[in-house]
């Protein structure tokens, strides 16, 4: 069967023009209507049938989709090495080198095969350095005794039988919870490739490691475990740890009831997410003389009014992304939005909460939004919230772009940059920051 396909980048409308593979298209068969709606219902992609055929609309999330015949393809604007680079850096990946081919294919390969590129490095790693390997406890009858003799059983049974021993034993055995992962993460990135060489190389970790470990199935549970039960001794697997939850996460929807059965044929990764723990890292690492405090809430900025809460139900606390303090005092309140508002307009509801925060008397009366952008032309812009009957200033919404090609050029110089990243951050964070206003409204 084929396929047309249809790639778009991040917040890209299309529409369909005559001759474009949307034109005169529509999801016809019940499951991709059904999945279409899903995508729609949970803000993933926007798909809407027009009379002349389909309109696609991205937002913040990348990744790939099968819809019917159609192939959609949604890819973020920075991509090949800087995004390797960002990605690393925000989840804090090893600096593994990836020579020859591997690196010539990271310019051109799409979010998940960044993702799994270097999952396959850390496989190669993990393998190079010997998989870990974990005592396990072991009862049986030996004609060799080691460990312990099992008294108890020795005993039940009245006596040597067969010229064995009962023997309680341990043997070191590389399968075990944290190499199950690591090769179940394998197993699932095979799919949600396209990359043939990339495939090969899945291929042949997956076979390796089946020489010492059982296959087993991937779970929310099962991560959890293995995350949690993390060593010093086990450390250099949280990398490959961090890659394979992504993908989990990533290759499904969690599907609403009416829709659990229906098949997903593809992946699809939120980058206000990367986005968020790219500027937490970097806060925490480049703003000196002050501390970060994630999802802070503002305890004071909503109540029900006495007796007006029938019922019962929990006040409404907002949560910036990030509060910036200094001596214990609230300095700045910043959100993260991963929209580049250089190119597109502020969303009404983003203005409104970044509107409560700044007025919320917490901080110095500015809640800045930082997102990302690739115009090296877009500038800081200063939205004043004024009282409409005195036209009093008393808060500002401060929008402030992120250049993401220029944060890559930081990161990568390495030690030698640390001074232009701190002082970037600091322009970032204080820019505009404290212009005084009138007074409250």
């Amino acid at each position: 069967m084929s396929y047309a396909e249809v790639c778009l980048r991040e917040w890209d409308d299309l529409l369909p023009e005559k001759g474009s593979p949307l034109f005169q298209r529509f999801l016809d068969d019940p499951v991709s209507d059904a999945l279409a709606s899903e995508l729609n219902d949970r803000g993933v992609v926007g798909l809407t049938e027009l009379r002349q055929g389909l309109r696609i609309t991205a937002n913040s999330h990348v990744g790939s989709i099968r819809l019917g015949d159609l192939q959609l393809k949604v890819r973020p604007k920075i991509t090949g090495m800087p995004l390797y680079r960002l990605l690393k850096y925000a989840y804090d990946l090893r600096d593994l080198k990836l020579l020859g081919r591997a690196s010539h294919d990271l310019e051109t390969s799409s979010f998940q095969d960044l993702l799994i590129h270097h999952l396959c490095a850390e496989g190669e790693e993990l393998l190079r350095r010997g998989l870990n390997r974990d005592y396990l406890r072991l009862k049986g009858d030996l004609q060799f005794p080691r460990g312990r003799i099992d008294l108890n059983r020795l005993a039940a049974q009245a006596g040597v039988s067969g010229g064995t021993l009962p023997c309680t034993y341990f043997s070191r055995t590389e399968d075990n919870r944290l190499n199950q992962v690591l090769l179940a993460g394998l197993r699932l990135a095979l799919p949600l490739t396209s990359d043939t060489r990339l495939k090969a190389k899945l291929r042949q970790l997956c076979l390796i490691l089946k020489e010492y470990v059982r296959p087993v199935e991937l779970t929310e549970p099962l991560l959890l475990q293995v995350d949690r039960g993390l060593n010093r001794l086990q450390e250099h697997y949280r990398p490959a740890l961090k890659l394979i939850r992504i993908l989990y996460e990533s290759q499904g929807l969690s599907f609403s009831s009416r829709t659990a059965s229906l098949p997903f044929d593809g992946f699809f990764f939120d980058m206000n997410a990367f986005f968020q723990a790219l500027l937490s890292r970097l806060l925490r690492e480049h703003l000196e003389g002050f501390r970060i405090r994630e999802e802070y809430k503002l305890h004071e900025s909503f109540a029900y009014a006495a007796g007006f809460n029938p019922r019962g139900r929990l006040t409404p606390k907002p949560r910036p992304d990030f509060a910036v303090l200094q001596g214990g005092q609230v300095v700045m309140l910043l959100d993260a939005k991963y929209r580049d508002l250089w190119e597109h307009s502020l969303p009404s509801s983003w203005l409104y909460q970044m509107t409560v925060y700044a007025a919320s008397g917490v901080g110095t009366g500015t809640a800045k939004v930082l997102y990302p952008s690739m115009s090296g032309r877009a500038k800081l812009q200063v939205i004043e919230v004024r009282n409409p009957v005195t036209g009093g200033r008393c808060a500002q919404v401060v929008l402030q772009p992120v250049h993401l090609l220029r944060l890559a050029t930081l990161l990568d110089q390495g030690l030698s940059g640390r001074q232009a990243r701190t002082e970037y951050l600091r322009e970032l964070v204080f820019g505009m920051g404290s212009a005084n206003w009138s007074g409250p409204c």
